[in-house]
């Protein structure tokens, strides 16, 4: 990074980060604690009552979700996880964490990987946008610098600069592409919503407009934004940029939440820890200085998308895949504490969710094995991973319908904290509802958990979250259609073999 790089960097959002990596042990890395004190940078958060928020990690929508998170930081420096969750450039050096490793040979995503089954079995992957999501994006960007550097050298060294100051500061990295929902009869140029460049400066952008579902932003420290292509684009509107999350003129408005921030644990073993709680990104006049800009007024990179999506699209299919193997434990477990084994059609139901999690690992597997290199970063194969993002997609609503119909009642007849406390309920109900190998209450603690993570409010957002995480089925079905490599030579040889044209002709 140049020197007036790094003064506008030190000067743009990372000061309380400076602040609070000089007070650990490691400088590279942040504990829970001080993940906590570098969220308290004067971020503009307003909550669903329309009341501005203080300080995230206090907040009652917020505190939970900012503990749960906390708590992946506090993994970097756990000896039984930190060689998964951070990595060295070589023997002695400084720990960085293993989100912004740059992969460049298979050992990389498969060390990625492990991190990211960490940090799923600590959320059980109801956040879709976990702390070592983000850095996916940016090296995305890294992955086209070659075309980004075509249009503008400056700003693909902007790319490798940002990697760099994220991966030395331990940054959680959010990112913004979809519009606001809005009237579509309105001309995407006319409408005041989108973002866009109200100013453009000798040292930078100033953007106005809204961006939606930054899921983590409120969480993050930085943000990287890229506009999503659409035919009546104009140039002008084409964006690639990183913002930090405390820039002035950025407000962070949060919806309402899915779960009772006052939740018992007993009552909500997986609600009570949190959500992952989306926001919509209101830009008004936020200045964005050249060094953190990687890409404008160039419509054609934004075209991109699926090529500097691949990382992205391999992480979240990744995630699935060890959320599936969530759902089969689970599965499994509701037929351990009924003892319904012996039904055929409960054993096929529990073996169609261990097969939804064998295939979506196979395919991630798969996409690895055929990883290739481009620009200097490993890039998973689409040929398995958009078929395996369509399967987990399309499979997911199956799976937790599987998983209600196991539970049957179980799910239905559960009672709070205060019945188990009143000793006359309590006694009623530990003689009449007990499960195999475990007490009435545990039975309903369990069953509890099951709601939670396929009934409840929060698991209906979370449903939604992966139906439209990064492309709705529909446009993935027609990847697949175009994406088939095979096409030619396998029809070529089914043509040859039934003595008939082997050449293709297409309609």
């Amino acid at each position: 990074m140049d020197v007036n790089a790094k003064q506008t960097a030190d000067a743009w959002g990372l000061g309380k980060l400076k602040e609070v990596l000089g007070t650990g042990s490691e400088p590279h890395l942040m504990t829970g604690e001080q993940y906590r004190e570098s969220l308290r940078d004067g971020r503009r958060v307003i909550d669903s009552n329309g009341e501005i928020v203080n300080d995230v990690t206090t907040h009652p929508h917020l505190k939970r979700s900012v503990d749960l998170i906390a708590e992946t930081f506090d993994s970097q420096f756990d000896s039984a996880t930190q060689e998964i969750t951070t990595y060295r450039d070589f023997p002695n050096s400084p720990r960085y964490a293993r989100g912004w490793q740059v992969p460049t040979k298979k050992e990389h995503l498969l060390k990625r990987r492990q991190t990211l089954e960490l940090s799923t079995m600590k959320t059980l992957g109801v956040f879709g946008r976990p702390p070592d999501y983000g850095s996916t994006w940016a090296m995305g960007f890294l992955s086209i610098a070659d075309k980004i550097e075509s249009d503008n050298p400056a700003y693909a060294e902007n790319v490798r600069n940002f990697i760099e100051l994220s991966r030395n500061h331990n940054l959680i990295s959010a990112d913004v592409g979809i519009d606001v929902q809005s009237d579509r009869r309105i001309p995407r140029a006319e409408k005041s919503s989108r973002l866009h460049v109200v100013e453009q400066r000798p040292d930078g952008l100033v953007l106005s407009g809204a961006k939606a579902c930054a899921s983590i932003a409120v969480m993050a420290h930085f943000s990287t934004v890229a506009t999503v292509f659409t035919p009546d684009m104009q140039d002008v509107d084409a964006i690639f940029c990183a913002v930090p999350i405390n820039a002035e003129g950025l407000t962070l408005l949060l919806r309402e939440p899915t779960v009772d921030p006052g939740s018992e644990t007993e009552d909500h073993p997986l609600n009570s820890r949190g959500e992952e709680l989306d926001n919509l990104l209101i830009f008004d006049h936020v200045f964005v200085p050249n060094e953190f800009i990687f890409g404008y007024n160039n419509k054609v990179l934004l075209e991109l998308y699926s090529e500097f999506s691949v990382l992205a699209f391999w992480h979240i299919l990744a995630r699935l895949a060890y959320r599936a193997q969530i759902f089969a434990a689970v599965a499994q477990t509701i037929v351990d504490i009924l003892g319904t084994e012996s039904v055929q059609s409960v054993r096929n139901s529990v073996s169609e969710i261990i097969e939804y999690a064998a295939m979506l690992k196979a395919a991630v597997v798969a996409s690895e094995a055929d990883a290739y290199l481009r620009n200097e970063v490993l890039i998973p194969s689409n040929e398995y991973l958009i078929p395996g993002r369509l399967l987990s997609t399309e499979s997911y609503p199956r799976a937790l319908h599987l998983l209600r119909d196991l539970s049957g009642q179980g799910i239905v007849s559960r009672w709070p904290k205060g019945v188990w406390e009143n000793q006359e309920m309590r006694k009623i109900l530990e003689e009449y509802l007990p499960g195999i190998g475990v007490t009435a209450r545990e039975k309903n603690r369990f069953f509890n958990f099951v709601w939670d993570l396929c009934c409840s409010g929060h698991s209906a957002r979370v449903a939604m979250f992966e139906h439209n995480n990064a492309t709705p089925p529909a446009v993935i079905r027609e990847a697949v259609y175009k994406n088939w490599k095979q096409r030619e030579e396998m029809c070529k040889l089914v043509r040859s073999y039934a003595g008939i044209n082997p050449n293709r002709v297409e309609t």
